[in-house]
This record gives structure tokens, C-alpha cells and sequence, in this order.
């Protein structure tokens, strides 16, 4: 973070000289005023005033800053990506030998770095802005292997006629399969039951205005994420069905 101390007759001085010298605006920096200056008496005592000035950060500099602070507290070999802004959101991805480490099982680590991320981030700018934490492209393919998920699933609930319940994925998860599915004219999709136990049903079009029943030990079809290698893909045999 860039700072600098400056002095003049007034407060005002002294600013307008940190300015010049830092090359910002006024509102671009934060000021500390480290002596208001005296006038003293008769030209004897004056000091004059001292201020330090600090560029503010970006939250895309802080996000940045406070993930490097974290990796290196925690001692992990990774390398933290230049951040990238896209739709509202600032995407940080982390590379390196503990990217394991960073993502955890079933991505829990990264889910809780993201949080405490994004409190900090909050707090701090009192902004909409979003932050997603990423290792190794971790969410990127998970992201890829949901929507194939649920691609496969109106496949399942069009040829079958039948609902398609798809477990065991979180929040995030569940909204890429409603997004992905939203515009398909053939299925409709939405989630039943609550906390762990909540699914998405993707089921044919026909069942949009039928009422929505909790499900029955056969009722459908299900998808088992914790079943489901990370690198399943449509047509290989590690997709499970039941």
C-alpha cells in the first residue's frame, strides 16, 4: 500500500502536497493528520502541519492481499492468480502443490476461506461485490460436471417420464442445475426437502402444475453425488443411476 507523509502550513497544505506527490485525488486516499501545525507567537514555536496519506485498496487489491496473508499463515505451496472481475463477482484462483489441502473434502475448506473472505471483504467496502475462491480450477470443473448432471437428468425425466432427484449438492450447486435447466422447454426443476436432506427435482414438463409430494422410496430416479468420481462425464462408467 502506498503512503506518504507531507507537511505544510495548514492541514489543507499538507494534504494537497501529499496529493501531488502520490499522483491521486482526495477521495482516493485515506488521511491521518499526525500534527494539526501551531502558529506560535510572533513567529516563534511554529510547527507546521504533518498528515500521512494512504492510497485506499480496491477490493480486488484487498481480496488479493488477505488470500496471500491466509496461504501464508497456513504455510501451503500455492500461488495466488491475478484476479480476474466478471458479472458482479471477483474470481481468485490459487495454484500449487496444496491445492488439495486449500479445497479439502468435498470442497469445505475453500467453502470456508470463501466465507471468511467475503465477510472481510463486506465489512470492510459495505459492497454487493461477490467473491469466489478458487484452487486448482476446483469450482470451474465442478461447475462443468453439474451441468452435465443435470443435463443428463432431463434426458432421464423426458425419456422416462419419471422425477429426477439429484442429491447431495450444495446450495451453489443446486442453483447451476435450475439455471442450466431454465430454459428448456421439455423439464421444469425445483428443490424439496430442507438442510442436508434438500434435492433438486428435475422432472418432465407435464409435472409443472402437478402438485410437488415428498418422495417415496421408489419414486424416480437419483443421482448420488458422493458416488460420483470428479471425473465422471456423460458416457463413462463411473455415473451412477439408482
Amino acid at each position: 500500500m502506498r503512503s506518504v507523509e507531507a507537511t505544510g502550513k495548514t492541514v489543507d497544505d499538507a494534504v494537497e502536497k501529499g496529493l501531488h506527490m502520490l499522483g491521486v485525488s482526495r477521495d482516493e486516499v485515506d488521511i491521518e493528520i499526525l500534527h494539526p501545525g501551531t502558529t506560535g507567537f510572533l513567529g516563534v514555536g511554529t510547527e507546521p502541519a504533518r498528515v500521512r496519506l494512504k492510497v485506499k485498496e480496491s477490493p480486488v487489491t484487498f481480496a488479493k492481499r488477505l488470500v496471500e496473508e491466509v496461504v501464508r499463515q497456513a504455510g501451503w505451496d500455492l500461488t495466488v492468480q491475478e484476479p480476474v472481475e466478471r458479472e458482479g463477482e471477483i474470481y481468485i484462483n490459487m495454484e500449487g502443490r496444496d491445492a488439495g489441502l486449500a479445497i479439502g473434502p468435498k470442497g469445505e475448506t475453500l467453502n470456508a476461506f470463501q466465507t471468511i473472505l467475503q465477510t472481510a471483504l463486506s465489512r470492510r467496502y459495505q459492497s454487493p461485490l461477490k467473491v469466489v475462491l478458487d484452487a486448482s480450477n476446483y469450482r470451474e470443473r465442478r461447475r462443468g460436471q453439474v451441468v452435465q448432471i443435470a443435463l443428463q437428468a432431463a434426458d432421464k425425466a423426458r425419456t422416462y417420464k419419471k422425477l429426477v432427484r439429484l442429491r447431495n449438492l450444495s446450495a451453489a450447486e443446486r442453483r447451476i442445475v435450475h439455471l442450466t435447466l431454465q430454459s428448456d422447454p421439455t423439464v421444469t426443476t425445483f428443490s424439496e426437502g430442507e438442510g442436508d436432506q434438500r434435492v433438486v427435482v428435475v422432472a418432465p414438463a407435464e409435472n409443472r402444475q402437478r402438485p410437488r409430494t415428498s418422495p417415496g422410496p421408489s419414486s424416480g430416479y437419483s443421482y448420488d453425488r458422493n458416488r460420483l468420481r470428479r471425473d465422471s462425464l456423460p458416457g463413462s462408467s463411473n455415473q451412477v443411476i439408482e
